[in-house]
């Protein structure tokens, strides 16, 4: 790039071509004041508080889009400079109402400091009163126009980063305003209360409407959000040990947004159903007990039924929203002080495919590119995701990528989402035949040779096999079994293997198939035959529900692997970690999280340990889940919250929440992050890794460590892809482990080179046809998932107060079609009855579903979508089959 000098403030400084004055003016350390500037949007010069004097043509220069040019003589001090800013900061207070005492912007109104600092005191300009504020029933933001100073943050904000559409200027004159279409409220808007708007507002103009606590923020802290698999970062406000506020932190990965759960779901933190204290159940009831006589208990307990029928009696539960650490410990808490392998986490139940799948083609069982790469991809193929609710971040950037860098979006999706807007080609394929589409898309490409010749055959095997495999895929089967037109096969393949750069996303509508672990082998296939891999604009985005997925199977919470994928088999990892832990370690593989279930209800498995999971509500037959855990000898359970699962323990352990603790979270591109402490845990509730270690100790297998960064020098010692280079700094910046081809990390990658072993294999995919029993008085398919305002199985966004007002209960969607023959309407009490179990909800009538096909929420245990799906395993991965089942509705009379 050229480089350009100019003299700025009576010194000389070099920038490059493309830079604006302001640009080089923060890059030099010289502070001009904006208010509608901001790193993550484009300039527009609309509050005109930068102006600078240009010497060398005496003109007044707006510096935030004003580029710099050879030779230019720059005073961002200047007479001229100071009057023109004091004289628009004072224009803006004369539309600016005086309640600065009473604002809860507070201190933190930036046109008040800009003022304060000019030395404005009474304006003496006539004063023009703007708009009042705008009544709102949601409980998440009030505007009051009469502050806006039309520096249209918000819409860009809307536009540029969320990519939502919601608002923009409505009228002309002293009557302009940001508004929705035809100034609605935003609750019957486009709007997504994502918070980024309010976030980036630098007036009250927009404000939190209903907070938890309010008050002036005395520390901040930066955090990792504990809801998505994203890894957005939050900058907590904290007053009086309470989070008053949640703002975007500086992240790579959330780029100043946020979505409503990580900007309003903090709320359950202060929840009342919060536990405080250890709780021991003593004839069927619950009473509060010292931590000390709760620990001693389990302790006892655990020893005896591992010395009356053995290790592999017991088993362990983890927690994907727990943290690196903690999972560590979690895994040689089972395998040292218990004894066994019988270790799992929660995320068996979506990425356990993944994990199979990925690893027999690729070597490496996750997301093989960074989310900063895949915004410069040519063509995103999304296929069993909506990232819009299930993982915000990533569907704002699949939007800009779309709308702002010109990707082709191939959106694969039965149902319409907020994509489809965007989408240069919509696929919508029969429930269940994934598998068919994908293969149909590889035989076009390689029917067409349009696959990448080298790549394969440098760094991939097995494509004779896969070529042979793919001969009965003909456009002509694809079309029948999906239901897709040819045309539009052929075209979709076209698209992806002729795009230099492209990438594959996909999620749960995956991997909660039947045939979910061929259907990722296939996306793998696709992925290597175009050669994007190894691209830094391609890739594989294996979508995470939780927030720590990755990380708690990296940690070797599972019941086949040791920390860092290592096998059991493998004579000399075991035989590492047995000298590391002073310990022999159980060679068996143990059971998964729903073996475990079985295994319970058979009466084989006596004591659990559960941590931070809620299998009573998560789990498929929640009813039969209840049943088996009531069926245990003893049952332990570390939770915030006394959840449908911890009123079964016999023992319940009050652990603290995401803001009461340190450790470290890796998201779903492998990019581990700090979790840090904002506030003193409630009560006596304490991290689970200290109860982990108090658990340890008090069996006779004490660990030796006293903090989370301990745990992590062992952690980054005997992992080797979490090994860093001296130079990182963890406290500084974000790690993604991936190749360093010097001291600090250059690649977005998890591994050197394309595949960790070396070369890929493309696998061979089969199609398993759903089993047909639409005949047998169950002619609907059923469709479950994730909604924006909820999360999981609800356990923190319920206790949120914020969310569970907007979004309180659960419903079924119906087809207009459905509803006219059924002779339902929206509201109508319903029940929705599968082959194996039924729920009740309500209805909500909708035009975007085809006919024949209902949605429902996961998120609601009074109404537990979970209940209508049977606990059938994939051989392969263990992982239930969760995404869709044949119903019918009944209408519950009055």
């Amino acid at each position: 790039m050229e480089t350009v000098t100019i003299t700025l403030d009576g010194v000389e400084v070099s920038g490059y071509s493309g830079m604006t004055i302001l640009d080089l003016a923060r890059e030099s350390g010289v502070d001009i004041p904006t208010l509608c500037h901001d790193r993550y949007l484009a300039p527009t010069g609309a509050c005109r508080l930068c102006i600078v004097e240009d010497e060398s043509s005496e003109a007044l220069l707006a510096s935030c889009v004003a580029p710099i040019r050879p030779g230019m003589v720059i005073n961002t001090q200047s007479p001229r400079v100071m009057e023109r800013r004091r004289l628009l900061v004072q224009l803006m207070l004369a539309s600016h109402p005086d309640s600065c005492l009473v604002c809860d912007k507070g201190n933190q109104c930036q046109l008040r400091k800009l003022g304060a600092e000019m030395g404005i005191g009474l304006v003496e300009l006539q004063k023009i009163p703007r708009l009042a504020a705008i009544q709102e029933v949601n409980p998440f933001i009030e505007r009051d126009l009469s502050r806006c100073i039309l520096c249209a943050k918000c819409i860009r904000a809307d536009q540029e980063l969320v990519v939502e559409g919601a608002i923009d200027y409505v009228g002309r004159g002293f009557a302009t305003k940001p508004a929705t279409l035809n100034d609605m409220p935003l609750e019957n808007s486009e709007c997504t209360f994502c918070g980024t708007c309010v976030a980036h507002c630098p007036t009250g103009a927009l404000m939190e409407k209903e907070k938890s606590y309010r008050g002036t923020a005395t520390k901040t802290v930066d955090t990792v959000c504990p809801f998505c698999g994203c890894g957005c970062i939050l900058h907590l406000e904290v007053k009086d040990n309470q989070i008053v506020r949640v703002k975007p932190g500086e992240s790579p990965v959330n780029h100043g947004t946020l979505c409503v759960r990580g900007c309003y779901g903090y709320d359950f933190i202060q929840s009342p159903e919060r536990l405080t204290s250890p709780l021991i159940k003593v004839d069927g009831e619950f009473q509060k007990a010292p931590w000390e006589e709760a620990i001693s208990r389990v302790a006892a307990e655990f020893k005896r039924l591992k010395q009356e029928h053995g290790a592999d009696s017991l088993a362990v539960l983890g927690s994907s929203k727990c943290t690196n650490e903690e999972n560590y410990l979690l895994q040689r808490l089972a395998r040292v002080a218990l004894g066994t392998n019988n270790i799992d986490n929660g995320s068996r139940l979506y990425s356990a495919t993944s994990r199979v799948g990925l690893g027999q083609s690729i070597g490496f069982p996750g997301t093989t590119n960074s989310f900063e790469e895949l915004e410069k991809s040519e063509v995103i193929m999304v296929i069993g995701a909506n990232p819009v609710v299930s993982a915000p971040a990533v569907g704002y950037g699949i939007k800009r990528a779309a709308k702002y860098n010109g990707a082709k979006l191939l959106l694969v999706d039965v149902r319409p989402t907020k994509l489809n807007p965007f989408a240069h080609i919509w696929l919508k394929p029969k429930v269940g035949t994934d598998v068919v589409l994908l293969n149909g898309l590889a035989r076009v490409i390689i029917e067409e040779r349009l696959f990448d010749e080298e790549f394969v055959t440098r760094e991939t095997d097995n494509f004779d096999e896969l070529s042979d495999s793919l001969k009965p895929y003909t456009l002509e089967r694809v079309e029948k079994v999906t239901g897709i037109p040819r045309q539009d096969v052929q075209r979709a393949a076209r698209t992806f293997a002729q795009a230099e750069w492209a990438s594959i996303v996909y999620g749960n509508g995956i991997t909660q198939y039947v045939n979910g672990v061929d259907s990722v082998m296939a996306l793998a296939n696709l992925a290597m035959l175009t050669g994007n891999i190894e691209r830094r604009g391609g890739g594989i985005f294996a979508l995470q529900r939780e927030n720590n997925a990755q990380g708690a199977c990296d940690m070797g919470s599972l019941p086949d692997f040791l920390p860092g994928y290592q096998s059991l088999d493998d004579a000399r990892a075991r035989s590492d970690f047995e000298r590391r832990w002073g310990s022999s370690l159980p060679g068996n593989a143990g059971l998964s999280a729903l073996e475990m279930i079985e295994q319970a209800e058979a009466g084989k498995l006596k004591g659990m340990f559960i941590v931070g999971e809620n299998p009573a509500s998560s789990f498929p037959r929640p009813s039969l889940v209840r049943k088996a855990l009531a069926s245990l000898e003893f049952l332990v359970v570390a939770d915030m919250f006394l959840t449908e699962t911890a009123r079964l323990a016999d023992v319940v352990l009050p652990s603290a929440s995401f803001a009461e603790k340190e450790g470290t979270v890796t998201n779903f591109e492998g990019r581990t992050q700090s979790v840090r402490k904002a506030i003193e845990p409630i009560g006596e509730c304490l991290p689970d890794w200290k109860i982990i270690l108090q658990l340890s100790k008090e069996m006779e297998q004490p660990m030796p460590y006293s903090s989370p960064q301990e745990v992590r020098n062992e952690i980054e010692e005997l992992l080797p892809f979490y090994q860093r280079p001296a130079s990182a700094d963890l406290e500084k910046e974000d790690l993604d482990w991936a190749e360093l081809e010097s001291d600090s990390v250059r690649t977005r990658r998890l591994y050197k080179g394309p595949f960790p072993s070396g070369f890929g294999r493309l696998s061979p995919a089969e199609y398993t046809p759903p089993a047909d029993i639409s005949g047998d008085g169950y002619p609907l398919t059923l469709l479950s998932g994730s909604i924006l305002p909820h999360f999981g199985s609800g356990t923190r966004s319920l206790r949120a107060s914020r969310l569970k007002e907007f979004s309180p209960h659960s419903w079924v969607e119906v087809s207009q079609d459905d509803a006219k023959h059924l002779g339902l309407g929206d509201g109508d009490p319903v029940k929705v009855v599968s082959p194996v179990g039924e729920s009740t909800t309500t209805v909500r009538v909708t035009g975007s579903l085809p006919s024949g096909l209902l949605f429902m929420p996961i998120s609601f245990p009074d109404s537990p979508v979970n209940e209508l799906f049977d606990i059938k395993l994939d051989p392969r991965s263990k992982a239930p089959f969760l995404k869709s089942c044949t119903v019918r509705v009944e209408r519950i009379k009055p």
